[in-house]
């Protein structure tokens, strides 16, 4: 277990200015249910909106009901809806929103729901994004009527489909099938990609698959459009050590197999999440979790032929373990960098008073260059205090890290209110029991309005061992059926930092002028060193503090900076500062 310092904004003034353009919220029912499968989607219409879609649970977290509501950039949520399906066990896993010019602006959601006998069928559904309203629905038994199927990812494509020579609209989706009710490495698991109509009849569906003696758990959870087809991440199996492997796949967008570089890192269980694309380069970034070390990694590839570029690849190594990555994007303000957003399976931490704090699926954010994974900035991970209720099948830590589902946690939008990243994760407030979720908006700088700590990653060099996986096309059977809408009741709550109420050293630790010219000066005694970043989170300078010394800034270009404080017992403060 760790122990951590607490990096938090102490500043009055720091928080007000904050929060007029980030937030840091929860949001609760009224009817005592947990949130699960929390994913988010921005909301590409215009304006800076977002939808957030998973599950509510009951205490038992075995009956649950499907929830997706729609938020505005300042944390509003403008209506949130459960849905009752004529199907048994509706389960949303995955949306994406989307918008055809001259038409409705709607939400497309996958999952997975019974049919009359009981069987797990992959469902996509169609709403309206401006209350929720169902468009069309229709579920899906994959390959055939006695296996079990899932959807857990999304999104909406314009593109060849059939190969006559034009774009067709519709949606691909990715998943899984099982022999299995429930999620089981002993069963036999294939994953499957389905590329559909705008109107949800199927064009094609590619079953994925290395068949193994020991274990067959073969998934597919994302799908990355290139310039010429998908590349597919998820889970497959090495035949003779009996591992669970990075799936690394492309297939045109006829579901044809391009090329297959899935391969052998770790030493028990490894998992492919997501991708990047990059356009100037013609490579993909492919984002994955490793047990080996405990941590993340990135693997480039050559869109044309799955060449590695060993350059560029590297594997997070930290003194800290057990943060995995979900989500790979670029960085809104320097193309030349990516971003990569997960949860921390476990964290422990005491704050300057002596409470203490636990949390599990921390949101962290890890800002890299491109040619060869070095952080750019500051880079943290959010503390809150959460405990996952445990007995779903789709608990991200059942096992040391999710074998299959990681869904969309962050996106960033960039128009003319300026960069900000949005993220979703969760909260068990002790007053309440039951798991919130918790909304964030943060700046380019990264830094959220309550408590945080120094996200520390070394880059190192990969090398990998290569199987075999297939790509055959399979069949399916699709059924319409309903879901219905009803508003739930709901509250929200601002996040507040630990020390924001009755810290004598909150009260004692300031800076002044505020704003700058020349110099600033702090009340805080013991200072060991300061640093002081620009409002991209870029560090500008730094250095050695004694008592009452003061801080030279007159060499700064007016504007909006940070300073951060580390004293000698390691605790590190922010504060915002403008100088004139």
């Amino acid at each position: 277990m760790k122990t951590k310092l607490l990096l938090f904004l102490l500043s009055a003034f720091c928080l007000l200015q904050m929060q007029a353009q980030t937030f840091q919220k929860s949001i609760l029912t009224s009817n005592q249910r947990h949130f699960h499968d929390l994913n988010i989607a921005a909301a590409n219409d215009g304006t800076s909106d977002y939808f957030v879609a998973g599950n509510l649970f009951d205490a038992s977290m075995q009956v649950y009901t499907p929830v997706l509501q729609r938020v505005d950039k300042t944390g509003i949520v403008l209506w949130q809806n459960t849905y009752t399906a004529s199907l048994p066990k509706a389960r949303f896993f995955d949306i994406e929103s989307y918008q055809i010019p001259g038409l409705q602006h709607e939400i497309a959601i996958t999952g997975s729901i019974d049919d009359f006998s009981g069987v797990k069928n992959v469902f996509i559904a169609k709403v309206n994004a401006a209350n929720g309203a169902l468009v069309n629905a229709k579920h899906y038994a994959i390959p055939n009527p006695i296996f079990n199927s899932r959807g857990l990812y999304i999104s909406y494509v314009f593109n060849d489909a059939n190969g006559d020579g034009f774009n067709e609209e519709g949606f691909v989706v990715a998943g899984f099938n099982s022999d299995s009710y429930t999620v089981s490495t002993g069963a036999t698991n294939t994953g499957f990609v389905m590329r559909v109509y705008g109107t949800l009849g199927v064009f094609w569906v590619l079953e994925i698959n290395i068949p193994s003696a020991n274990m067959d758990f073969d998934a597919v959870n994302s799908i990355t459009e290139t310039s010429d087809g998908y590349f597919l991440t998820g889970s497959t199996n090495e035949p003779t050590t009996n591992q669970l492997t990075i799936l690394a796949m492309k297939i045109d967008f006829q579901g044809n197999l391009v090329w297959n570089k899935s391969h052998v890192f770790g030493n028990s269980q490894d998992v492919s999440v997501d991708a990047y694309y990059d356009g100037s380069t013609d490579q993909i970034y492919m984002l994955s979790n490793h047990s080996i070390n405990h941590l993340f990694g990135v693997t480039v590839m050559d869109n044309a032929t799955g060449a590695i570029d060993g350059a560029k690849s590297w594997d997070a190594m930290s003194n800290e373990l057990d943060r995995y990555g979900f989500t790979i994007m670029e960085s809104l303000q320097n193309n030349n960098n990516l971003i990569i957003t997960g949860y921390d399976k476990e964290e422990n931490w005491t704050d300057p008073i002596g409470n203490s704090y636990f949390g599990q699926s921390n949101i962290f954010v890890y800002e890299f260059e491109k040619t060869n994974g070095n952080p750019v900035a500051m880079n943290y991970q959010y503390l809150v205090a959460h405990t996952e209720p445990s007995g779903d099948e789709f608990n991200f830590w059942n096992s040391q890290m999710p074998l299959i589902y990681y869904p969309d946690i962050s996106f960033g939008v960039s128009n003319s209110s300026g960069v900000n990243y949005y993220h979703i994760g969760y909260k068990t407030d002790p007053g309440n029991n039951f798991t919130e979720a918790d909304l964030f908006k943060t700046l380019p700088n990264k830094i959220n309005e309550c408590d945080k700590l120094d996200l520390t990653i070394i880059p190192q060099p990969v090398s990998f061992d290569f199987v075999d996986a297939t790509a055959l096309a399979t069949d399916e059977i699709d059924n319409d059926f309903i879901l219905d809408p009803s508003p739930i009741p709901f509250s929200t709550k601002d996040c507040i930092p630990t020390l924001s109420v009755g810290s004598n050293l909150e009260q004692k630790f300031n800076i002044f002028p505020n704003p700058a010219v020349d110099y600033i000066n702090t009340t805080l005694t013991e200072i060991s060193d300061y640093v002081i970043y620009d409002n991209t989170g870029r560090r500008i300078k730094g250095g050695m503090l004694s008592n009452g010394q003061s801080i030279y800034v007159a060499d700064l270009q007016p504007g909006i900076y940070f300073i951060s404080f580390t004293n000698n017992a390691r605790l590190k403060s922010t504060f915002k500062f403008i100088k004139k």
